[in-house]
């Protein structure tokens, strides 16, 4: 276990900077949890167009917020837009955007499986299960 002393100082580097990474993400979290919070309590809930308003608000918020300074770390100071750029990106898997369903053929697995037989007896059988299926 020679060396021990320098997988510790990579693992604390490696961690500290995965600590800096994820704090931009916490603080432009936290200010768009702070500016729909906002945006509620401005706009009327009775208010036929209120999605519209909600959303026009949150903007504001947000907008009024790029150019002023949001996070300081003792040696500099960030402004909400540095970090939002500066943030994690998440994939629409997670910011819940995109919903995917795989639909599978097992009709068609099973003919790839049998290399696209011709076998009448083969195909017969694949057409029954198919009846069978739609009828259960």
């Amino acid at each position: 276990m020679q060396n021990k002393g320098l997988i510790r100082l990579f693992a604390i580097l490696f961690g500290l900077v995965s600590i800096y990474q994820l704090s931009f993400t916490f603080i432009a979290n936290r200010i768009e949890d702070n500016a729909k919070i906002y945006a509620a309590k401005n706009v009327d809930s009775n208010s036929p167009n209120y999605q519209q308003q909600f959303d026009s608000r949150e903007r504001a918020y947000l907008d009024s917020l790029g150019n002023e300074k949001v996070y300081n770390l003792g040696f500099t100071d960030f402004t909400y837009n540095e970090v939002r750029d500066r943030e994690l990106n998440k994939g629409l898997d997670l910011k819940g955007g995109i919903n995917v369903i795989l639909q599978i053929s097992v009709k068609d697995i099973i003919r790839g499986l049998a290399n696209y037989s011709k076998d009448p007896v083969f195909n017969e059988a694949l057409a029954l299960a198919s009846v069978k299926q739609k009828k259960s």
